[in-house]
């Protein structure tokens, strides 16, 4: 049986999609290809960075990438919490990133750049927020909304 990391890739940056830095840190973010979809990873803190588009690709991946993602983004010990780091800036513009609150479930939260629409996921929130999204669809399927 495959695990997460057999149905991940690694992709050279290139011109239009060059390196991210992590915000956090200051490291270069690792290129993976999961399902088709680019996303950027840092090694040592476990954060990703999805550019404008990327999250919804990953909502429309099938259950098999969802697990790996679950897999691979677990929430780790933050170097520097959130709540005391406050705002940061985006790996891509600069500009200074909002944090942005999922409606339905407050405890999930992620940053948003506002110029170019990339999101920034600590380690384990994207995980989060994809597992609250399948189970959410799940009590849709079954009416249990």
């Amino acid at each position: 049986m495959a695990g997460p990391w057999d149905l991940i890739h690694d992709v050279e940056p290139t011109e239009d999609d060059p390196v991210v830095v992590n915000p956090l840190n200051g490291r270069a973010m690792r290129k993976l290809d999961i399902g088709g979809v680019k996303i950027d990873r840092c090694e040592s803190t476990g954060a990703i960075w999805l550019d404008r588009g990327e999250l919804g690709q990953l909502a429309l991946l099938d259950a098999r990438y969802k697990r790996v993602i679950k897999a691979i983004d677990v929430r780790r010990e933050d170097e520097v919490p959130r709540e005391t780091r406050g705002r940061i800036k985006s790996p891509r513009t600069g500009a200074l990133m909002l944090i942005v609150h999922d409606p339905d479930d407050p405890s999930v939260e992620f940053d948003v750049c506002p110029e170019c629409g990339g999101c920034f996921f600590d380690s384990g929130e994207l995980a989060e927020l994809t597992e609250y999204s399948f189970v959410d669809r799940l009590r849709v399927m079954l009416g249990r909304t």
